[in-house]
C-alpha cells in the first residue's frame, strides 16, 4: 500500500512537472527578411487626360524588419505577440500621361503589432494564424512639388512648347494625388508554418491585406474608385533569450552529466568560412562573396572579421557597380553543441563602392530608352553602416561547418549558405 502511495506521488509530481515545462512565457528579438511580394488589386482609372493603372503582379519584397516578441506556449498550442518596425512596399502603379509616363512604388515605414496562435502537432512543429494591424509613415507625400514648379517655370520660359509643358504637369499633379491616397493604418491576416531549434525559431509567414492600403484616388476634390491590396512571404527568425535558465545557460557547473558531456564537445579556438548569398529585398540583383575568419576567446564569445565583394545591378537601367566590404564583429554563440551551432554577430559596415551610373531622359521603364554615359557617371563612394547576423552551422565532422546565414544592415537584407573550417 505505501508502495502504491509512493509511485502515485512519483508520477503525481512528474505530471506536475511536465505541466509546469509545458506552460511557459518566452521573451526575445526577432529578424524579418522579405521574400516575395504580389498587389492583389488591378484596376485603371483615368483622370482628366492621365491613365493610372494599379498591377497585379509580382514586384519587391518587403524589406528586413527588427523587433520583439512574447511567446506563451502549452503542449499543443501557443500564443504569441510582436512589435516589429520595417521598410516595405505596399502597392504600385503606373501612371501614363500625353507626354510621360512611370511608376509609382509606395515604400513605407512600417510598424507592426501582431497577435499569433497556433497548434503544435509535434513539439518543435508550429502552425499559425494572427491578425496584424500596420502603421504606415512617408516621407515622400510632396515628392512631386520640385518637377511640377519646375514644368511650370519652363512653361513660361519657353512659351512654343507650353502645352507640352503644362501635359507634363498634370502627370505629375496626378502622381502627387497618388501619392497622398495611401492610407495610414491598415490590417492583415496572418498564415504559416515554424520549427524551433532549441531556443531558435524559424517561420515561412504569409501576410495579406484585409483592408486596401488605397481606397480610392481624390485628385481636385473628386474621388476615383481605384484599390490596391497586397500579399508577401517572409522569412522570420527569433530567438527565446528569456526566461535565460530555459534557453541560453549551460547548466550548473555541478551536473556531472553536462560535464561528461561538455568534454565531449570538441573546442577550437579558430574558425575560417566561405560563404555566398543573394540581396533578399530583390532577389537576382545582388550576389555577395565572403571569407571570413573567427578567433573564439571562449566556448561561446569571439571576435571576427569578414572580407567581402557584392556585385550590384540597380534599378532598370543597365548601371552595375562593386561593393567592397569589410566587417569586423562581436560573435556569440547561444546554442554550442556537438553538431548544432547557431551565431549572433554584429558590429560596423564598412563599404567601398565603384562602377558607374546610367542616365536617362525618361523618366520610367516602359518603352523605348536612350541612355547615355556622362563625365560623373564614375560611382566611387564610401559609407559605413551597422550590421547584425544570424546563422545556423551544422558539424558534418568535428572540424566541418555547413549551414544558412541571414544579414541586416541599414541598407540591405542578405541570405545565403556558408561552408567553414575550424582549427
Amino acid at each position: 500500500m505505501k508502495t502504491g502511495k509512493r509511485i502515485g506521488i512519483v508520477g503525481l509530481a512528474c505530471l506536475i512537472a511536465t505541466a509546469a515545462r509545458a506552460q511557459q512565457w518566452t521573451f526575445g528579438p526577432k529578424l524579418e527578411l522579405g521574400l516575395s511580394a504580389r498587389s492583389t488589386s488591378a484596376g485603371e482609372v483615368t483622370i482628366g487626360d492621365v491613365s493610372v493603372e494599379s498591377g497585379s503582379n509580382a514586384g519587391d519584397a518587403l524589406g528586413a524588419g527588427i523587433g520583439g516578441f512574447a511567446r506563451y506556449d502549452r503542449s499543443r498550442w501557443y500564443g504569441q505577440a510582436e512589435l516589429l518596425t520595417q521598410r516595405a512596399n505596399v502597392a504600385n502603379y503606373y501612371i501614363s500621361g500625353p507626354r510621360s509616363g512611370f511608376s509609382e512604388y509606395a515604400r513605407v515605414s512600417r510598424f507592426a503589432g501582431r497577435v499569433l496562435g497556433g497548434y503544435k502537432p509535434l513539439p518543435w512543429l508550429r502552425f499559425t494564424v494572427g491578425v496584424a494591424a500596420n502603421q504606415y509613415r512617408r516621407n515622400q507625400e510632396d515628392q512631386y512639388a520640385p518637377s511640377i514648379a519646375s514644368y511650370y517655370r519652363l512653361a513660361d520660359m519657353y512659351p512654343a512648347y507650353k502645352d507640352e509643358y503644362l501635359a507634363s504637369v498634370r502627370t505629375y499633379e496626378v502622381a502627387q494625388s497618388v501619392n497622398s491616397s495611401f492610407k495610414k493604418v491598415s490590417v492583415d491576416v496572418l498564415a504559416g508554418v515554424g520549427v524551433d531549434v532549441g531556443g531558435l525559431t524559424i517561420d515561412i509567414m504569409n501576410s495579406s491585406s484585409l483592408t486596401p492600403v488605397v481606397d480610392g484616388i481624390t485628385h481636385q476634390g473628386q474621388v476615383y474608385d481605384l484599390r490596391q491590396k497586397y500579399s508577401n512571404w517572409s522569412l522570420q527568425l527569433g530567438y527565446r533569450l528569456f526566461p535565460v535558465k530555459a534557453h541560453l545557460l549551460a547548466p550548473r557547473r555541478s551536473n556531472r552529466a553536462y560535464e561528461r558531456i561538455k568534454k565531449d564537445i570538441p573546442f577550437y579556438r579558430n574558425e575560417v568560412h566561405i560563404a555566398g548569398g543573394l540581396l533578399g529585398e530583390d532577389i537576382g540583383s545582388a550576389f555577395l562573396y565572403e571569407n571570413r575568419y573567427t578567433r573564439y576567446l571562449t566556448r561561446r564569445v569571439g571576435l571576427s572579421v569578414g572580407a567581402n565583394i557584392m556585385r550590384l545591378s540597380k534599378g532598370y537601367l543597365p548601371g552595375q557597380t562593386t561593393e567592397v566590404q569589410l566587417l569586423p564583429a562581436v560573435r556569440f554563440l547561444p546554442l554550442y553543441s556537438r553538431r548544432h551551432i547557431i551565431g549572433l554577430s554584429t558590429g560596423p559596415l564598412l563599404r567601398y563602392e565603384s562602377g558607374y551610373r546610367i542616365f536617362s531622359g525618361r523618366s520610367g521603364a516602359n518603352g523605348p530608352t536612350t541612355v547615355n554615359l556622362r563625365n560623373d557617371s564614375g560611382a566611387r563612394t564610401f559609407s559605413a553602416g551597422i550590421q547584425g547576423t544570424v546563422d545556423y552551422q551544422f558539424a558534418i565532422s568535428d572540424r566541418l561547418l555547413v549551414g544558412p546565414w541571414l544579414r541586416l544592415s541599414s541598407d540591405y537584407a542578405y541570405a545565403g549558405i556558408q561552408a567553414g573550417y575550424r582549427f
